[in-house]
């Protein structure tokens, strides 16, 4: 599969209804990064005996680098007169180090533009969020870019700020039916989807067709259940003989979530693989594999930053997928001055990539390597997009 080809395979524009109370604690929607203590051994070598010809090369072209980043080539006008202006950055929680990737990738780009970021930490909190939100309603901010947040978790904070004339940026989060964008009102949504497409294609692959697959599938918002349903799409198309199990977890319970693993796979001793569907369930899912005295149960995980990677480097995760969060920043950035100068808003894609033992051969595990964005391609997006700026 092309680049080009992998980029539109990422794409996704998936809605979701507006739902009632969300619960919200401290952890990210769109997943954060793992810890760097190893768990469980898991051998990551590959069988080629499981799927069709396409999900094997769609597995293929996951594990490497693009040749380009898809960065929008639509130039914005009146990017200079914003100089001097404050933007809002609230993830739902810091304790995620993909939020502080994707900070940094912030701050940087608006830095090349003259423009300030302030981030406030939403703490997981409703509470937090909302005094997040109605800080920078009140400091008069050029924008708002939420990271991980569903609309309706804040809804009163974010019409206050559209309200009060100040654009809105919902990232890491799928489009919301209820809060459709509009001049004041933009989604940047995450690869949650294709990550879970690209751990799917992976262990059809790894067990020859025969995955027998528990997922621990985050109930944190109604994001990640779509994205799931994009993975369950790829065995159902490609894998007749794998099987799925989900075990709903949430960060309110995390403490359980060992249990409730473990409990699964003595329900089911044929299951042989577990996800976590964010890195950061991954090392209570290894607790509950060594709960169970399990040797045959390989560990992948989704939304995995540095500290995950390493641990497919050194054997205790066997797959890990992962999006392109530096680059998140800078897509945030141009979003918000978009709608700062009243420009249309393109369709974006944050890359996504598939980690395996076998497939590391040029990755740099540093943390200037991940805050570069080089994992993903070429490091030289940021002149792109400086480019389109008028900057550069």
């Amino acid at each position: 599969m092309s680049n080009e080809a992998l980029v539109r395979r990422v794409r996704r524009t998936h809605t979701w209804a507006a739902v009632g109370t969300i619960a919200v604690v401290a952890a990210t929607l769109s997943g954060c990064g793992g810890s760097d203590d190893d768990g469980a051994a898991a051998d990551s070598s590959a069988s080629t005996g499981g799927g069709d010809s396409a999900q094997s090369a769609d597995l293929a072209a996951y594990t490497k680098p693009l040749d380009a980043y898809p960065v929008p080539t639509d130039p914005i006008d009146g990017v200079a007169a914003l100089a001097g202006k404050t933007i809002y950055y609230v993830p739902i929680t810091l304790q995620s180090v993909q939020f502080n990737v994707t900070q940094k990738g912030l701050e940087a780009a608006a830095e090349s533009v003259g423009i300030t970021v302030q981030t406030c930490d939403g703490k997981g909190t409703p509470t937090d969020i909302g005094a997040c939100i109605g800080q920078a309603t009140d400091a008069k901010a050029g924008a708002i870019v939420t990271d991980a947040i569903a609309y309706g978790l804040a809804a009163n904070a974010l019409d206050a700020a559209q309200a009060a004339g100040i654009p809105v940026i919902i990232s890491n989060q799928e489009v919301d039916e209820a809060h459709p964008a509009s001049p004041t009102l933009d989604y940047v949504a995450a690869g949650g989807a294709a990550m879970e497409e690209a751990l799917a294609s992976w262990v059809i692959q790894d067990s020859g067709g025969k995955g027998q697959v528990l997922v621990d599938m985050s109930t944190d918002g109604p994001s990640p259940a779509v994205y799931q349903a994009a993975g369950q799409k790829v065995y159902d198309d490609s894998c007749p003989d794998c099987t799925v199990t989900i075990n709903e977890v949430s960060t309110s319970s995390f403490a359980q979530i060992p249990s409730s693993t473990s409990a699964a796979l003595l329900k089911d001793p044929d299951i042989n693989y577990v996800e976590a569907q964010f890195a950061q369930y991954a090392q209570a899912a290894q607790a509950a594999v060594q709960q169970t005295s399990r040797t045959d149960v390989k560990l992948v995980a989704g939304a995995g930053e540095l500290g995950a990677i390493k641990q497919v480097d050194s054997g205790a995760l066997a797959a890990v997928s992962a999006q392109a969060a530096a680059f998140q920043g800078w897509i945030d950035m141009d979003a918000a001055l978009r709608l700062m100068v009243g420009a249309d808003v393109p369709e974006y894609t944050i890359p996504v990539r598939l980690f395996t033992k076998d497939t590391m051969d040029d990755v740099d595990l540093t943390d200037e390597a991940q805050q570069s964005g080089e994992w993903f391609g070429p490091a030289t997006f940021t002149d792109d997009f400086e480019k389109i700026w008028g900057i550069g």
